[in-house]
């Protein structure tokens, strides 16, 4: 589907939900009496902590999207006012956000606006429906309902962005949910009491309870965005490393990255959790930094076959490789692990230490499988890439043995299919990767280090 369909198909699906969300309140929702006085200047101060959470939301380790406290302003305005305007305060605090602060496009600011709306309506209704009326108390019923709105708030929101992102862009809606979403519930428990004491400091203070909530309300926001970026600073150290990696072996650059990325696709495949992709992300973007090692930098990028020396020295590398990311405090402990047991066979049979089966860490034997496609499906100094369907029969083969029979088929259908999920060298790689891609096919061929061979005999 061509950009420009996917844009109209956009356009078209806005304008429906922006329909659908204004024809709701306008048929079934319209209050049959006007707010206050206290209450329109309590509306007003929603709105405007709205657009201000909004505005700055945080990228939290939960998939790819980026979440604010807004959603606990929503909940607390599903307690305290009538359908018609919780949601239209959070359709124009959404809206005042997008336009003004993250300044997105038209088309864009009236999609997310129309979906939170939307969402806040249908989660006013269950509210309703199930407790009979607004405020807070502390009723069984009260929680029950509260609980049935917050859920069907979140499924309605997390929904609409994925159908809208595969409109857009033409990506899978599961699979977007599912890459996204499918974690966001734990935030979505865990913020679930701020809203509650939210709607508890306007029962009690009216605006000035709202107010003196904003204060620590801020400070845990500004805690977070700093443990953030800790954790971006920990990443950055990890693309410094790998480019390090790369200035010590051209051939390398992208290698990490390609790993990386089949990591984590068979981690999403395998539906494990965010934190445990993050590490295995990590440790793949890692796993070769022992290469750096004087001693491995010539063995590396040697044409012809190994010795028994050279081949000694490279079984070397997952060690180096541990011991340096053990410099870091993050990398230590289970990180430094999937690295330094990444080459690890099956059977018993792989290095440093001879682990076997369920003995090796998952992470580790996740990457071992990327390591080796990517090894095999591109072009090397000493040979060109081989034919994906040799590929998968050295990956069939080696199940077992090598690998880890259970994921070898999730990898080979789910993440690489008919080679669609495979990832391209860049048409810009380093002389020496652009130089394996025009060499002869009849040039000799080493074996790969481990047990996969790229000829029939293994090593």
């Amino acid at each position: 589907m061509s950009e420009e369909i996917r844009s109209r198909s956009f356009e078209v699906l806005t304008l429906a939900l922006f329909l659908t969300f204004a024809a709701t309140i306008a048929i079934g929702f319209v209050p049959s009496e006007g707010l206050s006085l206290r209450s329109s200047i309590g509306l007003a101060v929603f709105i405007s902590l709205t657009a201000l959470a909004e505005s700055f939301p945080l990228k939290v380790p939960l998939g790819n999207a980026f979440i604010g406290v807004s959603g606990t302003i929503y909940w607390a305005l599903v307690i305290l006012y009538h359908p018609f305007w919780a949601a239209s305060a959070a359709f124009l605090g959404f809206l005042i956000a997008d336009l003004f602060g993250r300044r997105s496009s038209p088309t864009k600011v009236l999609f997310n606006a129309s979906q939170v709306g939307l969402s806040t309506i249908l989660a006013s209704f269950i509210f309703l429906a199930i407790k009979g009326s607004l405020g807070l108390d502390a009723s069984v019923i009260f929680f029950v309902a509260f609980a049935a709105a917050v859920l069907v708030y979140w499924v309605s929101n997390t929904w609409l962005v994925a159908i809208g992102v595969g409109a857009l862009y033409g990506e899978n809606i599961t699979n977007f949910w599912n890459r996204n979403f499918r974690w966001y519930w734990i935030y979505e428990l865990t913020s679930a009491p701020i809203a509650l004491a939210i709607a508890f400091a306007y029962s009690r203070l009216d605006v000035v309870g709202l107010l003196l909530l904003a204060l620590p309300t801020l400070m845990v926001r500004l805690a977070y965005s700093q443990y953030l970026n800790l954790k971006k600073t920990y990443r950055e150290t990890v693309r410094t490393m790998v480019k390090i990696i790369e200035m010590h072996d051209p051939y390398t650059a992208g290698h990490s990255d390609r790993v990386a990325i089949y990591s984590r696709r068979l981690c999403e495949e395998m539906r494990l959790s965010p934190r445990s992709m993050e590490k295995i992300e990590l440790a793949a973007f890692l796993h070769d930094l022992g290469k750096i090692h004087l001693d491995l930098a010539g063995v590396v990028r040697k044409a012809g076959k190994l010795t028994e020396e050279e081949r000694r020295l490279i079984r070397l590398h997952p060690v180096m490789s541990a011991d340096l990311a053990n410099q870091v405090s993050y990398f230590k402990g289970e990180i430094e692990a999937i690295i330094r047991h990444h080459h690890e066979n099956w059977d018993g049979s792989g290095y440093p230490h001879g682990l076997k089966e369920s003995a090796i860490p998952l992470g580790s034997r996740i990457i071992l499988i990327a390591d080796a496609f990517d090894a095999m499906t591109t072009s090397r100094v000493y040979r060109n890439a081989l034919d994906l369907e040799l590929v998968k029969d050295e990956f069939r083969k080696f199940a077992g043995v090598q690998f880890d029979p259970k994921l070898v088929p999730v990898f080979l259908d789910k993440v690489v299919g008919d080679g669609e999920g495979i990832v391209r060298q860049p048409v810009d790689e380093p002389l020496e990767g652009q130089r394996a891609r025009v060499m002869s096919p009849e040039i000799q061929v080493r074996h790969m280090p481990g047990r996969v061979a790229t000829t029939s005999n293994a090593t």
